[in-house]
């Protein structure tokens, strides 16, 4: 278990939301602009930064690997997921048990329920609504694990959902190796990654660690 230290930072304003009842939401045209919807409120989704992208293909392809060769079951990049009536969220990574594929609509493109794994990238207009909001309605909603990635400093932090709460299972900074609780045998290093040295970011061999 681990402590987040609270640091005092200089947050950026949020995009400015709307109201909008359920149904207009869902007739909103496919974007962009892009949306998540909370309890009556439309949210403009931020356009990321390139060192987010770059963060997300990266890891993306790490787990897409990993996950596909296990059979584990699917990943998903900023795919709508409604966590619960009346939230519609884009995370910026997803992933699905096999068991639990069936939360998948080919049909609509989106995920309704819980995904197993998110992930959530930070930027400077969305640090406070990952830490907070999201960590709250994520757990309501039962996502059993949940990641916090900071593209610039490279630290990740993974939190375990049990009955008491979000309890955080580890973190690592640049440089250092993650190793999922999720994944037993896959080894990231984000720093190697970002750097493009995949077999040493993905563990020896470039095997995914498993």
């Amino acid at each position: 278990m681990f402590v987040v230290a609270k640091v005092a930072e200089v947050v950026p304003e949020e995009p400015q939301r709307m109201r909008m009842t359920w149904e207009e939401f869902r007739a909103l045209p496919e974007g962009p602009p892009f949306y998540e919807f909370e309890d009556g409120e439309v949210i403009p989704v931020t356009r990321p930064h390139g060192r987010h992208q770059q963060v997300l293909k990266r890891l993306l392809g790490v787990l897409d690997r990993h996950i596909v060769r296990h059979r584990l079951g699917e990943v998903w990049p900023e795919i709508d997921v409604e966590v619960g009536p009346g939230k519609v969220y884009s995370p910026d990574l997803v992933f699905l048990r096999r068991e639990h594929l069936s939360r998948y609509s080919e049909e609509e493109g989106e995920i309704h329920g819980p995904p197993d794994l998110v992930v959530e990238i930070l930027l400077p207009t969305t640090r406070r609504r990952d830490r907070i909001r999201k960590y709250q309605v994520y757990g309501e909603a039962g996502v059993e694990w949940y990641w916090l990635v900071d593209p610039d400093d490279l630290s990740l932090e993974e939190y375990q959902l049990t009955p008491q709460g979000y309890v955080g299972r580890g973190r690592v900074e640049a440089g250092e190796v993650f190793r999922p609780g999720l994944f037993p045998g896959l080894e990231i290093n984000l720093q190697t990654l970002l750097a493009g040295r995949l077999e040493e970011a993905e563990g020896k061999g470039g095997t995914g660690g498993g």
